[in-house]
């Protein structure tokens, strides 16, 4: 495994772990989804923009390049998966929302074996049950304590399979750019998808303080940050090694549940968990050099 980029990527989605929380106090403090997805994905892009000046890129030279493509899946398949996720924590108890939601990587074997004809190993099939076996113990206490509402179900059903071909595009798409233009283009899609949605459904804005931080915190950490480091590191791990190291974010919500929300740590979540680290420390193990790695050396767009 390129050891850098699954760095990248476990430190990405360890910052992931903190949205469903900051996602619950934006929607109490009187934010729609839509209104939460535009504002977040806005003041991202316009940090994220703030780094392309100072790198100097060429916009122009990428979207003659190609990156028109990214935005354009960002619009697309981006816009839905997330709208399916942050729709579903809405009135799903988020233990089933993410039991449901991390069922993508093995939707992404399958688009990688049906749709892109490439070999899934053995080992790699192994290390997602594992993972996804931890995934259900996590979220056992949120199938017992809470009840399924059908909406939220028919929002999360759909999430992990767009996601899958999400990541699939994504993969083979950033890796042709330098992480800051291809996280330009893809969240220029994504803010241009729901800045439509604000326009036609109406806006909303937080009423608090706290929900400004926590929407500062969407924008800055687990969106222009994780937009750049997920352009670096898919690319290089290919969809079906990204799609297992994104569960360190399963790890990081029951540590944030036990830490900062003072919920009880289970033994079942706890065994959870392990089963989690276990999985992605395995394939990391397990897995040859450049085995399922898509990423091209970046067209320059730089001056």
């Amino acid at each position: 495994m390129p050891w850098r980029a699954g760095l990248v990527a476990a430190g990405t989605n360890v910052m992931f772990g903190f949205v469903p929380l900051a996602a619950r106090g934006l929607y109490a403090d009187g934010l729609s989804t839509w209104s939460l997805l535009c504002w977040r994905y806005l003041f991202a892009l316009v940090i994220v923009f703030a780094g392309i000046r100072l790198a100097r890129l060429r916009l122009g030279a990428a979207l003659r390049q190609g990156a028109w493509r990214i935005a354009l899946v960002g619009a697309s398949l981006g816009a839905a998966q997330t709208f399916c996720y942050f729709q579903s924590l809405r009135s799903l108890d988020t233990g089933i929302a993410v039991l449901l939601f991390y069922t993508f990587p093995v939707v992404t074997l399958g688009v990688e074996r049906f749709c892109f004809r490439r070999q899934v190993a053995l080992s790699v099939l192994l290390c997602v049950i594992v993972i996804f076996v931890g995934a259900a113990l996590i979220a056992v206490p949120g199938l017992h304590n809470g009840t399924i509402d059908s909406r939220g179900l028919a929002w999360a059903i759909p999430g992990p399979i767009i996601y899958a071909f999400y990541l699939a595009a994504n993969a083979r798409l950033l890796g042709r750019h330098p992480p800051l233009i291809g996280a330009g283009f893809l969240y220029g899609g994504l803010a241009a998808a729901y800045l439509g949605a604000v326009f036609w459904f109406g806006a909303s804005l937080p009423a608090s303080a706290p929900g400004w931080l926590s929407l500062a915190f969407l924008a800055l950490g687990p969106g222009a940050v994780a937009a750049v480091a997920q352009s670096y590191s898919m690319p290089r791990l290919g969809p079906p090694t990204y799609a297992i190291i994104v569960n360190c974010e399963l790890v990081t919500v029951v540590v944030v549940g036990a830490v900062v929300l003072g919920e009880k740590l289970t033994p079942t979540s706890a065994l959870g968990g392990g089963l989690i680290l276990t999985g992605i420390l395995l394939h990391g193990w397990v897995r040859r050099p450049q085995r399922d790695r898509i990423a091209k050396k970046p067209r320059v767009a730089a001056g």
